[in-house]
C-alpha cells in the first residue's frame, strides 16, 4: 500500500542560524512571502545569534566529521543521541509487547529521512541548502546510512509482533529506491538492513490522493495544493488505525511527525539541519 511526498522537502527551510541567546521579545521571522515563517524569537544583536560559519561547523562536530567529508562517527554525540532515542523506543515497545489490547495488530511508524536513514552526505554536499536534483541524485542512488540504533530497534519489535510501517514525505516515484536504501529490496546503493515494512506510505501527487486524503485536505486541494507535512501525516495515521493497527510508538525527526495524534508515545530522532512545519 503506497502514499507518497512531492519532494523530500517542500517546502524546506534550512536552519542556518540559531538563536544563543533567547530574547524577551518573540515573533516570526520572515523568510519569504509563500513560506511560512519558523515562530521564534527576533534577536536584539549580532551577538545573540550563533554566526553560521561558526554554527555549520559546530554541526560538523556534533556528527563527530569536523572535516566535512561526509561521512559520521559511530562514536559522535549525534550517533550517541541517536542510539538512546532508538534504546528508549525499544524498552517501550518491548514493555508492551505482550499486552492485550483487543483485536488490533500493534504497529510502529516510522518516518524516513533523518528518523531511519541520516541524509548527513547530502546535507554537507548541499550546504544545507535544499537542491532537488541533488536531493533526487542521493535518493535514487540509496546512498543514506542508517540512523544510529534503529536497525536493531525495528528488527526486533519486528521479531515482538508489531507491524512496520514507514510513513514518509518522499514521492511516490520514489517509493522503489526508497525501500531499496531501506531493505535488501533491490541491488542499487546501499540496504540500510531495515525488515521488509508492512506498509510503506510516501506522498501521492495531490491528483492522486485517496479519499482519505482528499477530505483531510479539502481546503488545501481546493486551492490548487497539497497537504501540509501535518495534514499529511496525521491523516494518514488516522487510516492506518481505521485497518486494524494501533500505533504503539512513532518515531519522527521534526516534530510535524507527531501532531495531529494516532500514537500512543513519540519518539524524536535528532536533526539540526533542517525544519519541517
Amino acid at each position: 500500500m503506497s502514499i507518497s511526498k512531492g519532494l523530500r522537502r517542500s517546502p524546506r527551510m534550512t536552519i542556518v542560524v540559531v538563536a544563543a541567546v533567547v530574547c524577551a521579545v518573540v515573533a516570526a521571522v520572515a523568510y519569504g512571502a509563500t513560506v511560512p515563517a519558523i515562530q521564534t524569537t527576533t534577536p536584539n544583536h549580532a551577538d545573540q545569534v550563533t554566526n553560521i560559519d561558526v554554527l555549520r561547523q559546530q554541526i560538523r562536530n556534533y556528527y563527530g566529521d569536523p572535516m566535512g567529508t561526509g561521512v559520521f562517527s559511530p562514536d559522535s554525540n549525534y550517533a550517541q543521541e541517536a542510539a538512546s532515542v532508538a534504546a528508549q523506543g525499544g524498552s517501550w515497545l518491548q514493555a508492551r509487547a505482550h499486552a492485550n489490547d483487543g483485536a488490533k495488530t500493534k504497529a510502529i511508524v516510522l518516518d524516513v529521512d533523518d528518523t531511519t536513514l541520516v541524509t548527513w552526505n547530502y546535507e554537507l554536499a548541499s550546504n544545507w541548502a535544499y537542491d532537488a536534483t541533488k536531493n533526487a541524485a542521493y535518493v535514487n542512488g540509496e546512498l543514506f546510512p542508517a540512523v544510529p540504533g534503529m536497525v536493531d530497534m525495528v528488527n526486533r519489535a519486528k521479531a515482538e509482533g508489531y507491524a512496520v510501517i514507514f510513513l514518509t514525505g518522499r514521492p511516490t516515484t520514489q517509493e522503489a529506491t526508497t525501500l531499496g536504501n531501506l531493505t535488501d529490496s533491490d541491488t542499487i546503493g546501499l540496504d540500510a538492513g531495515y525488515p521488509t515494512p508492512d506498509l510503506i506510505f510516501t506522498k501521492p501527487a495531490t491528483a492522486d490522493y485517496p479519499p482519505y486524503l482528499q477530505t483531510a485536505c479539502a481546503d488545501m486541494v481546493a486551492l490548487g495544493k497539497s497537504c501540509t507535512t501535518i495534514e499529511y501525516k496525521s491523516a494518514t495515521r488516522s487510516y492506518i488505525e481505521t485497518l486494524g493497527y494501533d500505533i504503539v510508538a512513532n518515531f519522527g525527526d521534526q516534530y510535524s511527525d507527531f501532531t495531529g495524534g494516532y500514537a500512543d508515545k513519540t519518539f524524536k530522532l535528532p536533526n539540526p539541519n533542517y525544519y519541517l512545519p
